[in-house]
């Protein structure tokens, strides 16, 4: 059975948290990672208080607000996983969907997925979408990330960066066209929306 690891990066997401937390199937082979980014509101007890439930769940912190970068990049350092994918805090799973998706994962480096938006759009990875759409919509094998990592000096677009080096290493690559996650956006304040035309 491959083992998977799910890292949510958080910051400041007590509201929301939780849901992505039980949007994501607890099985064996399923590793949880959360790192809190220097949270100032109640994000952390709210972790503390999930991991009396699912005591499974590996749980880190950041002093201080270090960014999604660094966070990501523990996440990266820490992971289990012979895959690896990202869940933001405000976003979840439609976690039928991804136990479906985990069944298409067999060495291929990346394996994509397709993600809902709040009005109801469909977002399809594939070919000519995926360096658009270039954030958390895929598996990605451990080993072949290898020792690539965000760049720690960007506020936004570490994720395309990151991509665009995890390219260059040549993958194979998958597209399911599964529907395995609901991205909370648009929405007031995300970094997505303030910088969509430099994210794509």
């Amino acid at each position: 059975m491959i083992k998977i690891t799910v890292g949510i990066p958080v910051h400041n997401q007590e509201e929301l948290v939780i849901r992505a937390l039980e949007s994501i199937p607890k099985k064996e082979n399923i590793e949880i990672i959360v790192i809190d980014d220097g949270s100032e509101d109640g994000t952390w007890d709210k972790l503390i208080e999930y991991r009396i439930k699912y005591p499974e769940l590996v749980l880190l912190y950041n002093e201080t607000n270090k960014g999604v970068a660094y966070t990501v990049n523990r996440i990266y350092d820490n992971a289990q996983g012979e895959y690896i994918t990202l869940l933001g805090s405000d976003d979840y799973f439609y976690t039928d969907n991804f136990e479906e998706c985990i069944k298409q994962l067999d060495g291929t480096d990346l394996i994509y997925y397709d993600i809902q938006t709040n009005n109801g759009n469909i977002w399809k990875v594939n070919e000519k979408s995926k360096r658009k759409i270039c954030g958390s919509v895929k598996f990605m094998r451990k080993d072949f990330i290898g020792k690539t990592r965000c760049p720690e000096d960007k506020v936004v677009a570490e994720d395309k960066v990151f991509y665009q080096k995890i390219l260059r290493k040549k993958p194979t690559e998958k597209f399911t066209h599964i529907c395995v996650k609901h991205y909370n956006y648009p929405r007031e304040g995300s970094l997505t929306n303030l910088y969509e035309k430099e994210l794509i």
